[in-house]
Parts: structure tokens; C-alpha cells; sequence
């Protein structure tokens, strides 16, 4: 009887040790979420360009002397800063100067013969005056002034006919610019017809043309802000939308968009790559989150899951653009919920989550 008592007792003893080193059972981990919160503030629509720096219309030149020679001079090389009025180059002056020469010293004998010609018609004047000389001779005296001074105008306007031609054998810059390109060489030969030596084109400011789609084009007008950012150049900067071509190119189907930037310290190059963000709409108060926020919804809309304390509530929204990866939305938020950006999607409505930073 007593062996039984201690075999029972030993068997109890076994199964309550069994019973309490067994492992207890845990509950599952909750789904891990990221949260932002909802921002409300100021937001801007814009439309992204790619496009070339160019010097405004007529601010790239190519200079050319108005008159045949050989190159005499050219003061200038290619990626030059140049002033306006400068001297860039210049062609023989030989003809040209002695014709000047030979018209200046003309000029100066007809005004000569003017001064006499009036001193004698003053002195006949006087004669006839006190009876000594005819009338005769004083309007003889009257018409020989005249033709004269006649002879005088002539001469000067042929000193500065000769005086153009003079200056038309130099190349002087017509504003402050860059030296893009030189055609002809020092020394060599130019015909007089318009053949170019020296591209000058001004840098400051210089304009990004760029081409946009058809509908892109209707949302933009001249006026609107934008901001420039070229590779190579530290920051960006500030212009404004100058021209929107009211023609389509007939080769892309595209339409091209003028957009002036100043560029006072001529960091910006002719010939750049840039790209510009135009502004096209401003909203004045928006409601503002990532665009992983987002979620589709089954009949085909979007919807964002806000967390609220601890558990998933799903809320439709209608996303109105999106912007670097912010879209600005309407909908049933106000602003400082915490909606899921990560770790959200499928979670049943009404869902326990464990928010992570």
C-alpha cells in the first residue's frame, strides 16, 4: 500500500513538473508601420523643361566689315569677354584713309574760299552803300558766297562719307557680350559682302528654349515664375516665362518655350543645358503627403490608412497632382492625421499596427 502512495506520488510530482516548464504561448507580432503626418500649407503646380541657353533674340551677332581687304587686325579670341564699343578687328585701312586725307584737305579749302567769299560780298556791300560800287557787283558778290558755302557743305559731306567708309573697316562690338566664334584670321582676306569674322552674343541674360507637348503648352503664358538649375552651377536661378510660341513645329509637333534668366556674373554659358521648373498654379492652403501614401481602392479610386490609436482607418481621397514625390490631395483630412507610408498596404480596416519611426 505504501509503495502505491509513493508511485502515485511520484506520478503527480512528474506531471505538474511537465506542466510548468511547458513554454506559454504568445501572441502574433503586430504588422510594423511608418507613419507621416499630414501637412496643410501653401503648394505650387509646375511643369518641368529640359532646353538650351541662348542669348535673347538679336543679342547674337555675327559682325562682319562692310568693305574688301586684308584683316589687319583682330584684337579679340574665342570665349572673350568683350564691351560694347570695343574694337574687335579691322581691315586695311589704306584707300579708305587717304580718301579721308584727300577730303578733309578739301573741306578745308572750301571753307577758305566761303570765309573770303563772304568777307568780299560784306566789303561790296558797304560800297554800295556809300555809292562807291554797283548793285551789280554786290549780287554777283551775294551769288558767289553762295555757291561757296554750296562747295563747303559738299566737301563736308564728302569728309564724312569717307569717314563712314573708315569706320565701316573696323568691327566694334554693338553691346557687352562673349566672343563665340572667329571665322577669319588675322591676315587673311575678306570680301566686303557681309562674310563674318567674330559671333558675339551677350550673356547676360540669357534664355531657355525649350520644347513642350501641345497640352503642356496650354497651361503655360508668359509671366509665369520659374527657377533653373544647370549642371555645374552651384544653386539655381530666378526668371520668368517671356514667350510661349503660338505655332507647333511642324518636324516634332512640339512648342517652343522662352525662358529668361538673368545672369549678372556670367555663370550661366551660351550653349548650356538647363532645366527649368515653371509654376503654373498656386494653391494657397493644400493638404500635402508623400505620394507612397497612396493606396487603390477596388472601385478604381485612392485612399489613404490613417492610424488612430493603434488601429487602421481606411479614407478615400482624390489625389489633384503630384510633385517630387508629394501629392496634394482633397478628401476627409485636415491635416496632422498619422497615414501609413510604409508597411500599409491590405491591412483590413480596423487593424492593431505597431508604428515604427
Amino acid at each position: 500500500m505504501k509503495n502505491s502512495l509513493a508511485l502515485c506520488l511520484c506520478l503527480c510530482l512528474a506531471v505538474a513538473a511537465c506542466k510548468s516548464s511547458a513554454p506559454e504561448e504568445k501572441a502574433p507580432p503586430l504588422p510594423r508601420v511608418r507613419v507621416v503626418q499630414v501637412r496643410v500649407g501653401p503648394a505650387a503646380r509646375t511643369l518641368t523643361v529640359t532646353g538650351v541657353l541662348t542669348a535673347p533674340p538679336g543679342r547674337d551677332v555675327k559682325l562682319a566689315p562692310l568693305v574688301p581687304g586684308r584683316l589687319a587686325r583682330l584684337l579679340v579670341s574665342e570665349g572673350e569677354r568683350v564691351r560694347a564699343g570695343q574694337v574687335l578687328g579691322e581691315v586695311e585701312t589704306g584707300p579708305a584713309s587717304d580718301e579721308l586725307q584727300q577730303a578733309e584737305a578739301t573741306a578745308r579749302e572750301a571753307g577758305s574760299a566761303a570765309r573770303a567769299a563772304e568777307a568780299r560780298r560784306a566789303r561790296t556791300e558797304v560800297l554800295v552803300e556809300h555809292g562807291v560800287a554797283a548793285r551789280q557787283d554786290a549780287e554777283q558778290d551775294r551769288s558767289a558766297e553762295a555757291a561757296a558755302l554750296a562747295a563747303e557743305q559738299r566737301a563736308r559731306a564728302a569728309v564724312e562719307l569717307a569717314r563712314r567708309k573708315v569706320r565701316r573697316s573696323e568691327l566694334q562690338a554693338p553691346f557687352d557680350g562673349i566672343v563665340v566664334a572667329v571665322f577669319i584670321r588675322q591676315g587673311e582676306s575678306v570680301d566686303g559682302s557681309g562674310q563674318p569674322v567674330v559671333e558675339l552674343a551677350a550673356t547676360d541674360p540669357l534664355e531657355l528654349r525649350a520644347f513642350v507637348t501641345q497640352a503642356e503648352a496650354a497651361r503655360l503664358h508668359s509671366g509665369m515664375q520659374a527657377t533653373l538649375l544647370v549642371e555645374g552651377v552651384k544653386g539655381t536661378r530666378s526668371g520668368e516665362a517671356v514667350m510661349v510660341s503660338p505655332s507647333v513645329d511642324a518636324q516634332s509637333g512640339n512648342v517652343l518655350v522662352r525662358i529668361r534668366f538673368p545672369n549678372p556674373e556670367g555663370e550661366l554659358r551660351p550653349g548650356g543645358i538647363g532645366r527649368a521648373r515653371i509654376v503654373t498654379s498656386q494653391e494657397g492652403s493644400a493638404v500635402k503627403l508623400p505620394s507612397s501614401a497612396l493606396l487603390p481602392l477596388g472601385d478604381g479610386g485612392l485612399g489613404v490608412a490613417v492610424v488612430e490609436g493603434g488601429k487602421v482607418r481606411g479614407l478615400p481621397v482624390t489625389a489633384l497632382f503630384e510633385e517630387e514625390g508629394q501629392a496634394v490631395v482633397q478628401g476627409a483630412l485636415e491635416g496632422g492625421e498619422s497615414v501609413i507610408v510604409e508597411g500599409g498596404y491590405s491591412l483590413p480596416e480596423g487593424s492593431d499596427v505597431e508604428v515604427v519611426r
